[in-house]
């Protein structure tokens, strides 16, 4: 009997011992760091028992930056958004641009984005893998799955983490911080190269490194997106919505989840960025894209007309017609392009439907001349001299290329180089065209005009120091 009542005695210190204990752990909690232990104990007593008491240990808290792939990081954000796989890039120094793809993470050789870095709060800091830490952010960009960093301080905005009974990792809605930005000048795009649609937001945006996104439809679904498939320099989302889509650089890209979004309405787009998540309210309609062809056939301006071919439109199409160009005495009837005193160069016929249900497509097309506008000068070309200012004005906008020394090198595009500025001179301070001094034969390349020969004197080839002194 009396070791009965010890057993009591003791049971009750215990439990009067360790609910002072939880209360105190209570008051202090909301002073203690993003890392800091939560102490906080739970018991119970059975005064009947002679058994020991049970005591659980406290769960320690932290805020981790971690390796989330791309479908794990969705699926909490909208329906389906478990599968959204991987990032396949062919273009292997573009996976690598930090500006590009900043907030992601790759397969070692960057031929693959696995999915994002992304702040996650851990409530119970022992479920995490050690062997996955990291030292520091850089670590993270060629890590594994699930890889961390362990933060200092809380984040603004932050993923928890859920792992089940079988020790699989889960990921809530990002929560925290949501700045809302201005949709205002948001537009689609549907000729860009890099999908069957774009989404141009303002440009100011392309400040910021955006490592996914989503858009919101009118209809109540959710689309996700990944770093340089689709999002581009923070301000562009462009996706491929059919198989027939052909990226320019071969990649492979996924349209499946997007084979429903033609003739839809966007009214939200989210950035998921390293500043934090940004939403813009939009309204912007996908128009219905088809199989189709639209020509001109090039023509000499004296022709004073060309014909156009327009095949696969819908019988629902309303056409409207703008050709665009030097000139602008030019019209379209939808089989005939005429024109009265037009200047050679490039244009181009855009047809759209006024309804606007339908995408518009364009084609470009040449006027040309057979007359010289542009005649040798000292180190450039001037006006000939029965050609107008107009038409010199022209050869100029439309240099497309030039043979320097029987070296092909291209004047437009990417890799274009601007041999021949607008004031007709050549500039010799590109020295990856005049690599040595001498005299250098250039022809100049001018859509729609005949080719102009000139000479160019290289006495100093340019240095960083001398450049823009060496005309």
């Amino acid at each position: 009997m009396k070791k009965k009542i010890c057993c009591l005695i003791l049971s009750a210190v215990l439990a009067f011992s360790i609910s002072a204990c939880g209360e105190n752990a209570s008051e202090n909690a909301g002073a203690s760091s993003s890392s800091d232990s939560v102490v906080s104990k739970e018991t119970s007593v059975d005064a009947s028992s002679d058994q020991p008491v049970s005591i659980i240990e406290a769960k320690e808290e932290t805020y981790v930056l971690m390796n989330i792939p791309y479908g794990e990081f969705f699926a909490a954000e909208f329906e389906g958004g478990e599968n959204v796989d991987a990032v396949t890039s062919a273009t292997m120094n573009k996976a690598a641009n930090e500006k590009l793809t900043g907030g992601t993470y790759h397969l070692e050789d960057n031929s693959k984005i696995l999915g994002v870095s992304y702040p996650v709060l851990v409530s119970d800091k022992s479920q995490l893998d050690e062997s996955k830490k990291v030292a520091d952010e850089a670590a993270l960009y060629a890590a594994a799955d699930y890889s961390y960093l362990e933060l200092s301080e809380a984040p603004e905005y932050y993923k928890e983490l859920s792992v089940d009974t079988a020790g699989k990792y889960a990921f809530g809605k990002s929560e925290g911080k949501s700045e809302e930005i201005l949709g205002d000048t948001a537009k689609v795009d549907s000729a860009t190269r890099w999908g069957d649609y774009q989404i141009d937001l303002d440009q100011s945006l392309s400040e910021l490194t955006v490592f996914a996104a989503s858009i919101h439809t009118t209809d109540g679904k959710t689309y996700g997106f990944r770093a340089l498939e689709n999002v581009w320099r923070g301000f562009e989302i462009a996706f491929a919505t059919t198989e027939e889509y052909k990226e320019p650089h071969g990649n492979t890209v996924v349209y499946e989840p997007y084979v429903d979004l033609p003739g839809k309405t966007v009214d939200e787009v989210t950035l998921y960025t390293t500043s934090g998540v940004k939403k813009a309210n939009v309204s912007l309609y996908l128009p219905l894209k088809f199989k189709n062809t639209v020509s001109v056939a090039d023509a000499k301006v004296n022709e004073k007309s060309t014909s156009v071919s327009l095949e696969g439109y819908p019988s629902e199409y309303e056409f409207a017609y703008e050709v665009t160009g030097a000139s602008d005495d030019i019209t379209c009837d939808g089989k005939t392009i005429s024109w009265g005193s037009a200047i050679p160069g490039s244009y181009t016929l855009k047809v759209s439907d006024t309804s606007g249900v339908y995408a518009p497509y364009s084609t470009t097309f040449t006027l040309s001349t057979d007359k010289a506008v542009a005649v040798a000068a000292e180190d450039g070309v001037k006006k000939a001299k029965d050609a107008s200012d107009a038409e010199f004005e022209a050869f100029l906008k439309n240099i497309s290329g030039y043979v320097v020394n029987g070296t092909e090198v291209a004047g437009s595009g990417k890799r274009g180089v601007k041999i021949i500025g607008q004031d007709g001179l050549a500039d010799k301070t590109l020295s990856n065209v005049f690599s040595e001094v001498g005299e250098y034969e250039v022809v100049i390349k001018s859509t729609g005009f005949p080719n102009a020969t000139i000479k160019v004197n290289v006495t100093e080839v340019a240095t960083e120091e001398n450049k823009g002194n060496n005309k």
